[in-house]
């Protein structure tokens, strides 16, 4: 399961993110010093599955990617 989390992070840092970044025009900057997806990958490496997705969606809620186009 640590795999095909980690593997649907990689797809989303060489694809989704670009066309996200295209369209919605989300900034190239992160407001964390490490960005959420390498939180992610290391949290689910570190914690397992379930519990580094649950601390991701924690992450990703507190850093608002939508609320720079406010």
């Amino acid at each position: 399961m640590k795999k095909i989390l980690i593997l649907s992070i990689d797809f989303y840092k060489a694809f989704l993110s670009v066309i996200l970044k295209s369209i919605i025009g989300t900034p190239d900057t992160c407001r964390f010093q490490e960005t959420c997806s390498d939180y992610s990958k290391r949290i689910i490496k570190e914690k397992g599955a379930m519990r580094g997705a649950t601390l991701s969606f924690i992450r990703i809620l507190k850093c608002q990617p939508f609320a720079y186009n406010v």
